[in-house]
């Protein structure tokens, strides 16, 4: 009987008010719509007065919103959505809430165009951020059904609920697809005949009850923000919080879950609420039907003030440009000036001509945080690794030394290459030593040393000098610290890149050129083109140090229902940087790799080709052929066993899908997998990452963390929601949808890396640094520069962008790995990192207030750079000055010098 009633709805007569059809189904008009457009140039359009709209991939994500008046109060049962199709078909949407209130004729991207903070939701918030399944909004996949020239979508009760409760404000209806080459539209509520309508079919059930949550809790507090912990009733549907009275915006709090402890977040709120000593808070709940329990209580302080620690450090307004600010407590020197000899900090550089690369006082190359002209004066923890550059001029040629008479001290001595870039001639890549080396009188012969201090170096001053043959003395005195840094990094720099290099001493000379900066490289050993039945599924061929190479061909030899892999040429091959070994004679002794790319990915073990029927859903697609997950799972249980036994459990393993495919290519993965796109995309890493979770379960002591490399977290439609990943986000979406990652690190654990490239040879190197604190201060814990190896050496007589790590072949065909000035910057980042962590520690401060500390001395507003979507990005910071970052660094360490510290630190 519902059947025919539905059918014999004149759709086109849609009324302007929510008309009453039957006794069970209501029609609910639409009263506002928009096509809200996420394209470059045009995120400040409105098409809410359009007769068309668009639904498009990620750049046409259509709001709507419903006059819901005739189902508040009731329950209902079933809801679904008709809109009439305009142009190409659409084969399927998500469907979500809408956490906060809009604007028909004002709501771009970029803004709700209401009053209030410029975004959705939150300062700088952008539409997907509460929508979507962010901001704890509901979302649900629905297929297209067409009939008729209509579409019809199955809507969620839930989702009705919310809307007649005012606890959203609409809908979000997000296209599957990704496919840009087509513009799928349907009709608006301007068209008259083809208005969308919202039909739902509501029960006579009696009201629910809504019960109190349990007593708040203050668990987290910042300087503007914090969080209430509940028990959650066993009866209602959503919370109302006012704080002063005042209500919390929807996008900061869950709907109820019954029986869990739920988190609300306290934010967003006007600075006269912040700012009262004293807050008020009532958590209400309410029913699916309206139902109001009484409230849930908290009386007291919900803010943080600074303390006053903090506020100490921010009072001390520092140098803003004098130098050499740790130099009192070494010793000032007293000699003459030297002549023909300059010095600058590692991270700094001038052109071949004498012209600063980057904002530099006039007067920096004898007036700097490390020199005066005289002397040098460098400040370090123990185990820490100091740098700096000597510009030598002068007449013939000189031999250089470094001598340190202390036992167990290190110093490495290289020569910067100059090469062209951007019309100029500007140091880049690092070459041994010449002895001896030339000078010029009216050019610059770049020595740059790294002094490695001892872990056990004792806290005091060293005395030392870089000797040249010519008779010059350059005195170099250390203060060593009384803290250590870690021998393990906290906040990893991994240098990523693609197919391993011929031979194993190849690959193990890479690595220890990145331990002694605190990083390591991580090279991906398979391609694209793996998909396909007999296709190659890895890239693990290198000549080991026998002689032999490594047995590609039995290592891929996987059959379907396997139980066990061959892992013995891959330990051969890199068994040393996995426990450590390789580095036993190293600074900072054995400290295995903390991040290494597994093989297991969609086409290894099994090419998934031979087993994936064509369904986009990859839930869906392997059903009839278990044995692909079967076997996957198997051989993932098996190599945590063997990294058990091997004693690898200190290094930090990656399950990475990297491959971008298509559906309709065989040779390809049907998803893309590396920065995905479509829905389906994101579902299949769910699936995937499912696989994982079965696989690692095995052997928990072995680290394998199932990595998602991703540009556009902000479309995950709930896809990857409660997954403790290691998501590796792209500059430009950490800056762009920063909230909605630091929500998912805090709601989820994800661990969050920033990937991006490093800065150009032209730019300056402290852009490095900036990046690096940027990313560090708002919870990351490490960067992703992209493709930092060049096997061709052509960087070592051109800037190249990417050639962190330089290959360079003797007259014999040997390789030596050269490196570039530009790796000595992530290492001072880093090693500013551990003391930044080291003060938080020891002060108690939270993140968000040495975040504050760190802006209180350095301007990192910045942008990032992309060629296009798809790009990296290159991280920019405008203000960037070299002397507010050595004021930081001398802050840091004047702050740490005046806070104890425990025995395990001296």
């Amino acid at each position: 009987m519902r059947r025919i009633l539905i059918r014999a709805l004149s759709w086109a007569a849609c009324a302007a008010f929510a008309g009453r059809l039957d006794a069970t189904t209501v029609e609910l008009p639409a009263t506002m719509d928009n096509s809200i457009v996420m394209v470059d140039g045009e995120w400040n359009d409105n098409a809410g007065g359009a007769g068309r709209i668009r639904i498009k991939g990620n750049q046409h994500i259509v709001a709507m919103a419903f006059d819901t008046s005739a189902v508040v109060g009731r329950r209902v049962e079933k809801a679904t959505l008709v809109c009439h199709q305009g142009a190409e078909t659409i084969a399927g949407v998500t469907i979500s809430t809408i956490a906060t209130p809009w604007d028909e004729h004002a709501s771009t991207a970029l803004t709700a165009g209401r009053d209030g903070p410029a975004g959705w939701g939150h300062p700088g918030g952008r539409f997907p951020a509460v929508c979507g399944g962010n901001a704890f909004t509901l979302v649900h996949r629905s297929a297209s059904q067409l009939r008729d020239g209509r579409y019809h979508w199955e809507v969620p009760p839930d989702m009705v609920h919310a809307l007649a409760l005012g606890i959203a404000h609409g809908l979000a209806i997000h296209e599957h697809d990704a496919d840009y080459g087509r513009n799928p539209t349907i009709f608006s509520r301007e068209q008259s005949g083809k208005k969308p309508v919202l039909i739902v079919e509501v029960g006579a059930g009696a009201d629910e009850t809504a019960e109190p949550a349990g007593r708040p809790t203050l668990v987290d507090s910042g300087l503007a923000s914090a969080v209430l912990e509940v028990t959650a009733p066993a009866h209602g549907f959503a919370y109302e919080v006012t704080v002063g009275g005042r209500r919390i915006g929807q996008h900061n709090v869950p709907l109820v879950r019954p029986g869990g402890v739920q988190r609300i977040l306290v934010r967003d709120l006007p600075a006269e609420v912040v700012g009262a000593e004293r807050h008020d808070v009532e958590i209400v709940t309410l029913s699916r039907t309206g139902a109001r329990s009484r409230p849930a209580t908290f009386t007291g302080a919900l803010f943080r003030r600074r303390p006053a620690s903090l506020e100490s450090a921010l009072g001390d307004t520092g140098a803003t440009d004098t130098r050499r600010l740790g130099w009192p407590r070494v010793a000032a020197a007293t000699g003459a000036a030297l002549s023909g000899i300059d010095v600058i900090p590692v991270t700094d550089k001038y052109d071949a001509s004498g012209a600063p690369v980057g904002e530099l006082p006039a007067d920096y190359r004898v007036d700097n945080a490390i020199f005066d002209g005289r002397e040098v004066g460098l400040q370090a923890a123990a185990g820490e690794v100091v740098g700096f550059q000597v510009l030598l001029r002068g007449a013939g040629a000189v031999s250089v030394v470094a001598p340190f008479r202390e036992t167990g001290w290190r110093v490495d001595l290289h020569e910067a290459r100059p090469v062209p870039a951007q019309g100029r001639l500007i140091p880049d890549p690092l070459v041994p030593l010449p002895t001896p080396l030339p000078l010029r009188p009216d050019a610059d012969a770049i020595v740059v040393a790294d002094v490695f201090v001892p872990f056990d170096a004792p806290a005091g001053i060293v005395h030392s000098a870089l000797v040249l043959s010519d008779g010059r003395r350059l005195p170099v005195t250390v203060e060593v610290l009384p803290w250590a840094l870690p021998r393990r990094a906290t906040f990893l720099c991994e240098m990523n890149s693609y197919g391993l290099p011929d031979r194993v001493e190849e690959y193990e000379s890479l690595q220890r050129v990145a331990y002694d900066h605190r990083t390591h490289v991580n090279i991906l050993h398979y391609s694209h083109g793996t998909a396909a039945p007999g296709a190659r599924k890895s890239q693990l061929d290198m000549r080991l140090r026998s002689g032999r190479r490594m047995d590609n061909r039995r290592y891929d030899a996987i059959e379907a229902g396997a139980k066990a892999g061959f892992w013995d040429d891959f330990a051969e091959a890199f068994g040393p940087v996995l426990d450590g070994s390789l580095f036993v004679d190293g600074h900072r002794g054995p400290v295995p790799v903390p991040g290494f790319y597994l093989t297991f990915h969609e086409s290894w073990p099994l090419n998934c080709r031979g087993y994936f029927d064509g369904n986009p859903d990859a839930y869906e697609a392997f059903r009839a052929t278990p044995e692909y997950a079967g076997t996957w799972v198997a051989i993932l249980e098996d190599f945590t066993r063997e990294a058990a036994r091997r004693g690898w459990t200190d290094a930090g393993f990656q399950v990475y899908l990297n491959n971008k495919g298509s559906l309709d290519d065989p040779k390809k993965s049907p998803w893309i997998l590396d920065e995905p796109t479509s829905f389906w995309d994101y579902r299949a890493l769910s699936y995937y990452g499912g696989l994982a979770d079965r696989g690692r379960a095995a052997v928990p002591d072995v680290r394998v963390d199932y990595r998602i490399d991703i540009s556009r977290p902000e479309f995950c439609r709930g896809q990857l929601d409660g997954r403790r990943d290691l998501w590796v986000v792209s500059s430009a979406a950490f800056a762009t949808h920063r909230r909605l990652v630091t929500d998912r690190m805090a709601a989820d654990g994800v661990e969050a890396w920033v990937y991006g490239t490093a800065n150009h040879v032209h730019e300056s190197n402290r852009t490095l640094e900036a990046w690096a604190l940027d990313a560090w201060t708002h919870g990351a814990s490490g960067l992703v520069p992209w493709q930092t190896v060049d096997k061709s050496g052509r960087a070592l007589t051109e800037a190249d962008q990417l050639g962190l790590f330089i290959f360079d072949r003797d007259a014999d065909g040997q390789t030596s790995v050269r490196h570039s000035l530009r790796l000595k910057a992530f290492r001072e980042a880093q090693q500013l990192i551990e003391h930044l962590a080291l003060l938080e520690r020891r002060l108690g401060w939270s993140r968000e207030e040495t975040r504050a500390f760190v802006r209180h001395h350095v301007d990192l507003a910045g942008s990032v750079a992309q060629a296009d979507a798809d790009d990296a990005g290159t991280p920019g910071f405008a203000a960037l000055s070299a002397t507010r970052l050595a004021t930081l660094r001398e802050a840091t360490l004047d702050l740490l010098r005046r806070s104890p510290g425990t025995a395990a630190e001296q």
